[in-house]
């Protein structure tokens, strides 16, 4: 009888749309069973915006010795919930600025990503995205470059990684390297460099909250050396004048800001060329022309 009640409450609070009614359900459950992994997972979920660090990461170790010590799980099961805990410890860690901790944890999530198949799509991204942060932060630019040669997701997190470590590794030498990959990064999403230098403010339209996500998580990687900054600064305002990205005072100031970035030449080259055209014929032309190569 009580596993049926808390197989119908578990059902009930992964659905569940309320975070207030979902926490209910879970600790109906935990009153039941106190090491229930799925019920100590939907607590945690539910608990990131109100509850503090320590107690997030206090419920997902719990979650993580429920789990060692169950028998109720099949190895599939077993292995996804791990992945998740391991992936939300990652989280945690990482907003509390432990990043080889949270380097650890993703490290074990991605062991477990690369033997599953059927891994939520969203999960999957946020693992990756997270592993590659937690690389630059502890400056492991080799091991980046390795994993991206192998990595055929090529979405964002790929794209500014490989950047950043193909930059340092190189002391800024490989420019014309350097360039493609940048303009590879700026035909995912346009945007993403505007919000990194805040050139753009918070969207209020969903459809850019991935871009504006990613850039906020990864903004200070253009910090990583004054010469990259300056290199990406001066891409960024290259495809924002040429794309109309700028106007009044706005353009006035990044116009000199290109002309002290040395990009002033190549930006009146190519405006003759680029006129009215769309983004990814702008940035198709640009990478072509070598643009950002010296």
């Amino acid at each position: 009888m009580n596993d049926k009640r808390v197989n119908r409450l578990l059902n009930m609070a992964w659905d569940s749309q309320s975070p207030s009614k979902a926490i209910s359900l879970a600790r109906q459950v935990l009153a039941i069973n106190p090491d229930n992994t799925d019920a100590l997972i939907i607590l945690a979920d539910n608990r990131l915006d109100d509850g503090s660090l320590e107690e997030l990461e206090n419920l997902l170790l719990h979650a993580l010795r429920s789990l060692d010590d169950t028998k109720n799980y099949n190895d599939d099961e077993h292995d996804l919930l791990l992945l998740s805990i391991s992936y939300r410890l990652a989280h945690v860690y990482w907003t509390e600025g432990r990043v080889d901790d949270a380097f650890s944890s993703c490290e074990k999530a991605m062991r477990l990503l690369e033997a599953e198949d059927d891994v939520d799509t969203y999960l999957a991204h946020s693992l990756r995205e997270l592993h590659y942060r937690t690389m630059i932060e502890l400056e492991q630019w080799q091991k980046i470059l390795l994993l991206t040669m192998k990595d055929d997701t090529h979405d964002l997190a790929w794209a500014y990684s490989r950047l950043v470590a193909a930059w340092v590794s190189s002391q800024g030498k490989s420019r014309s390297v350097c360039a493609s990959m940048f303009w590879d990064a700026l035909i995912i999403s346009p945007d993403v460099p505007f919000y990194m230098l805040g050139y753009y403010d918070e969207p209020d339209d969903d459809e850019e909250n991935d871009a504006f996500d990613f850039a906020l998580m990864y903004y200070d990687i253009v910090s990583v050396s004054d010469d990259f900054f300056r290199w990406f600064t001066r891409g960024t305002i290259l495809f924002g004048l040429l794309t109309d990205r700028f106007d009044g005072r706005e353009r006035e100031y990044v116009l000199d800001a290109i002309d002290s970035l040395g990009g002033l030449e190549e930006y009146e080259k190519m405006s003759g060329v680029l006129f009215g055209a769309d983004d990814v014929s702008v940035i198709e032309t640009l990478a072509a022309n070598k643009c950002l190569s010296n």
